[in-house]
């Protein structure tokens, strides 16, 4: 769901830590406030926001490793619809590929991992992963 032009969109580069949390979630909130078309679906980009990006800190960048973020965002080509666009260094990895965590289990029993992407899929839109030269771009789309 890449947007035709990418006019609407505006970006925000960080470092692939921790620290860059708190403003590129500010920066993505305060962008959808003046273009996101519905204001109730904040909470759920919050919330994809920070599962995304914590994964992007912990896994495509280790504690020893260095990189950046690109977060990109806006109302995209499509009316009502809010685009945010995750652009990391890190090794290829589709999040969008993995099984679904088997939910039925008791939490002594699960597997770790997946509940984030779970929550990613019903929590917007739309969701399109692809690999472009070194790096994962993992774009989601917000609708009401």
């Amino acid at each position: 769901m890449r947007p035709s032009s990418d006019e609407n969109m505006a970006g925000l580069t960080m470092p692939a830590d921790i620290s860059s949390l708190e403003p590129l979630r500010s920066f993505v909130l305060e962008r959808f406030e003046s273009t996101g078309p519905f204001p109730a679906l904040a909470l759920k980009i919050d919330l994809v926001l920070e599962e995304v990006l914590l994964n992007i800190f912990h896994y495509a960048h280790g504690p020893k490793q260095t990189g950046t973020v690109t977060v990109e965002c806006g109302s995209g080509a499509e009316e009502g619809r809010f685009l945010v666009r995750f652009t990391d260094q890190g090794p290829p990895f589709d999040p969008l590929s993995q099984p679904p965590p088997d939910v039925t289990l008791g939490m002594d029993e699960r597997v770790q991992g997946g509940l984030g992407i779970l929550l990613t899929k019903e929590m917007s839109a739309s969701q399109q992963y692809r690999r472009e030269g070194d790096s994962n771009v993992l774009e989601i789309v917000f609708a009401e």
